[in-house]
């Protein structure tokens, strides 16, 4: 760990410091929606190429970058435009894994840098340096995604987070950051989760598939203005029984830990996710994601991979929006586990039962709706997990302990690809892994 940052773990109550930001947020909402309406290819690069001057400086403070350019003989002052970066070297998942705190180029005060821990969807968790700007970025992003949908917010507004994961946290913050309004986790696992979403009337509700599998079940909740959804397998069954029972935009939106939000599903193409740029920038015409951050950041990230697949190409979408689009996105792999009452669960609200192993080195099959194997690379002791898998999937709707076969694997025997697939099925059904 490198020790000119500490980690923290703790919710920050002190929200009173993100109303200096407010400015910032807004002019990160217009500068989205500049660039989205902005028709011509050369004049949206001019607007880009202007960002490189940031990253020069960035990458000129990363002792990593300084290290790692001199190796290829290039320097910071060499990129000049978004075309100079195919002769700069590619940052992989597993590097900066390696050299988080390096890449990092930590300002010279305290700015309030935190790290946080991905989970881990390559097969291992990274540490992430973020500064207080890159904490709030997700509520800069909403602003322009609340313009899109036509959704406007009312004073003080509510924002549920709706927690299908097993553990039950909840709390409650102020957020000013969003119009003095206010932030809400509400776990589904709670008795009173209806009564307090009732209570709350949320405007913007965050959740993922699991928990709006949820919301879709229960009768008289509020109606939002805006759903979002992580790009998690969002199934059109589930889209289509949200429909029904939601009729408000449902947000799809790809993000990671490392980079922020990149991009978000069009309202009216399925599976066409629309970059956010200026803030980064996913270079065209590649078969997997590769990303360069445009937003000024304690973390600068140079032609970073996350092991997604996709391709980006210019677009002039009919829902109005003009930029480029990633098309072909492939992230974890989807996969449903069946309950004995015969109810789909998404398998990857277990993935916190297996936060101490790395996704290469569990898998996890259900070959019957009461019968599961665990394959472990490491299966030395296995009870504790066990144990805990046992209480999660009895928390997801097995009331009675299913058959668990626990086996030792080699590492070898997990290889799927470039994106592990910890979870299978062998319960046919739309949209797994069989």
């Amino acid at each position: 760990m490198d020790a000119r940052v500490a980690p923290r773990a703790n919710i920050r109550r002190d929200t009173a410091s993100q109303r200096p930001h407010v400015p910032w947020a807004e002019s990160i909402a217009a500068g989205l929606s500049r660039l989205a309406a902005v028709p011509r290819e050369d004049e949206a690069r001019a607007l880009l190429d202007a960002r490189l001057e940031w990253l020069r400086g960035a990458l000129l403070a990363s002792p990593y970058y300084v290290r790692r350019l001199q190796q290829v003989g290039l320097h910071p002052g060499d990129l000049q435009s978004l075309q100079d970066l195919r002769h700069f070297p590619t940052l992989e998942r597993t590097g900066l894994a390696l050299h988080w705190g390096e890449v990092s180029a930590l300002p010279s005060e305290d700015e309030g840098c935190v790290v946080v821990r991905s989970s881990g969807s390559t097969g291992e968790p990274v540490r992430v340096v973020r500064d207080r700007r890159d904490c709030l970025h997700m509520w800069a992003v909403l602003r322009f995604w609340l313009e899109r949908a036509e959704v406007a917010l009312p004073p003080r507004p509510r924002v549920v987070l709706l927690d299908a994961l097993p553990g039950g946290l909840e709390y409650s913050v102020r957020l000013p950051i969003l119009q003095d309004g206010a932030l809400h986790r509400v776990s589904v696992l709670r008795g009173d989760a209806r009564e307090r979403l009732r209570r709350v009337s949320p405007t913007v509700v965050f959740s993922d598939p699991e928990g709006l599998r949820w919301w879709a079940e229960q009768d008289g909740l509020p109606v939002p203005g805006l759903v979002l959804s992580s790009a998690q397998h969002l199934s059109e069954a589930l889209r289509e029984r949200l429909a029904r029972v939601l009729p408000v935009p449902v947000l799809n939106y790809y993000a990671t830990t490392e980079t922020g939000p990149l991009a978000w599903e069009c309202f009216r193409s399925t599976g066409h996710f629309h970059v956010l740029a200026p803030d980064v920038w996913l270079e065209p015409d590649q078969d997997e994601v590769v990303v360069t951050r445009l937003r000024p950041s304690v973390l600068p990230l140079l032609r970073y991979r996350p092991a997604d697949a996709g391709t980006v190409r210019r677009d002039a979408c009919a829902c109005g929006f003009q930029g480029w689009t990633l098309e072909g996105f492939g992230g974890r792999g989807a996969c449903g586990f069946t309950t004995p009452t015969g109810r789909s669960v998404d398998a990857w609200a277990l993935a916190w039962v297996f936060k101490h192993h790395a996704l290469r080195a569990f898998r996890l099959t259900q070959l019957a709706p009461t019968h599961f194997e665990l394959e472990l690379v490491d299966a030395t002791e296995p009870g504790p997990l066990r144990e805990r898998l046992t209480g999660a999937l009895r928390n997801l709707g097995w009331s009675d302990a299913p058959r668990l076969d626990v086996r030792a694997v080699s590492g070898d025997s997990l290889v799927t690809g470039t994106k592990p697939l910890p979870f299978r099925t062998r319960i046919p059904r739309e949209g797994n892994h069989t």
